[in-house]
């Protein structure tokens, strides 16, 4: 077995990366366009709060 072909290289890690982070914006950007699937998106999250009222996540 060779480890090399298990392990990425750096450009390869460095492209998955950035494929990553642009999907993370472009998501943002279309929350951010339509306030019915902000909403939605809002809804279906889970926030938790402590005893104080904040959150904590």
């Amino acid at each position: 077995m060779d480890i090399k072909k298990i392990i990425p290289t750096g450009p390869e890690v460095l492209r998955e990366a950035l494929i990553v982070l642009g999907g993370i914006l472009i998501a943002a950007w279309v929350l951010s366009q339509f306030p019915a699937l902000r909403k939605f998106v809002t809804d279906s999250s889970i926030t938790v709060k402590d005893t104080n009222g904040n959150s904590l996540y």
